[in-house]
């Protein structure tokens, strides 16, 4: 059976399981990998509406020299 938190298989009667903690972490992002790739296309399509423009402008105008 797998794991409710970190999809490892492991016996019914395992009480003992502890969870790998970069397995659990790999596991919860699974279903999340297509909205991920997805993020730069995401930031530069944001980047180019009018808030998306300020932002960027304000953040230029804000930096430290």
């Amino acid at each position: 059976m797998p794991c409710e938190r970190c999809g490892a298989s492991i016996e019914r009667d395992d009480l003992a399981h502890a969870c790998d903690e970069e397995r659990r972490l790999q596991f919860e992002l699974f279903p999340l990998r297509a909205e991920i790739a997805m993020f730069d296309e995401h930031l530069r399509r944001w980047l180019e509406t009018a808030c998306g423009r300020f932002e960027r402008y304000y953040a230029e105008r804000t930096r430290p020299a």
